[in-house]
């Protein structure tokens, strides 16, 4: 299930209204954990399997009632940067370098739904009562598995969460059930905004590829490192021109295209403020 972009500005009136739950969003890696006698399965949205990118998630989850949980996998100990996801670095690596990640910086798996229990499917069950399930998941108290519940003083938390600068809200409906499309009921309310946007070049400062080059002449600092960065030099097809950036900077444009999703905190005719790669997609 995913969420629609709502209005930050009228979070007040949907506390107010009594219709919403509220809960913390998390900037990590959208993951489902599957268990089932032992068996464990993590998913990343794409619907990849992601076991090896996190053996401290696997090796908890082997402790969990058997069911399906949905949740956010989130490093606590990169919360500090915030120019890239807290997962940054454990995308595509090698298993045997996750493994030394797992002990440096372990991951937890913020849960924030459950869609099957002991057997038993609970997509169709109100949001209350599926958060009672997660409530008694999360009495087990397992390391690197926490329970994300509805906020009591949401208004307290927003303006704890806009003076941090950090992600935002998720407004959930009142009684609403999962379901597996992008859904009203389910509404993300962010400090920061997102948006796609089209890779046409990229400038070569400190290493060959520093920053993208967007198709409104922006730029965005390249945050891939390790493994990602490499497969993207691999895949890089130049033209061999070149392109002056809205800054005045000269670029490499590029013959294959790439779409970046990049969050900011605004955009003006004179560009991005703060602009953050957060995903890149088009390579391999």
């Amino acid at each position: 299930m995913l969420a629609q972009a709502g209005n930050e500005k009228e979070i007040d009136q949907m506390i107010a209204s009594g219709n919403y739950f509220f809960e913390r969003k998390f900037d990590g890696e959208r993951g489902v954990i599957e268990v089932y006698e032992g068996n464990v399965y993590l998913w990343n949205r794409k619907g990849k399997e992601i076991n090896t990118q996190f053996p401290e998630i696997e090796e908890m989850a082997k402790k969990l009632p058997n069911g399906i949980y949905d949740g956010e996998i989130f490093v606590p100990s990169n919360i500090v940067n915030k120019d890239k996801p807290t997962t940054s670095g454990r995308t595509n690596v090698r298993p045997t370098e996750a493994k030394i990640l797992s002990r440096v910086k372990p991951a937890v798996f913020k849960c924030f739904d459950v869609l099957q229990f002991e057997g038993a499917s609970v997509r169709d069950k109100p949001y209350e009562e599926r958060k009672e399930i997660l409530g008694r998941v999360g009495s087990l108290h397992l390391p690197g598995f926490e329970a994300v519940m509805p906020e009591e003083n949401p208004k307290e938390v927003w303006n704890e969460i806009v003076a941090n600068g950090d992600e935002g809200m998720v407004a959930k409906r009142a009684g609403s059930r999962y379901e597996n499309v992008r859904s009203a009921n389910w509404q993300k309310l962010k400090t920061w905004q997102e948006e796609d946007f089209k890779v046409v070049g990229f400038t070569s400062e400190k290493r060959e590829v520093s920053a993208l080059v967007l198709e409104n002449g922006m730029k965005v600092n390249c945050a891939l490192d390790g493994a990602q960065y490499n497969a993207l030099l691999a895949d890089l097809v130049k033209t061999g021109t070149i392109m002056t950036c809205s800054d005045g900077s000269i670029a490499t444009v590029l013959q294959k295209t790439y779409t970046a999703k990049v969050k900011f905190l605004h955009k003006s005719e004179s560009g991005l403020r703060f602009p953050i790669l957060h995903e890149l997609e088009g390579y391999k």
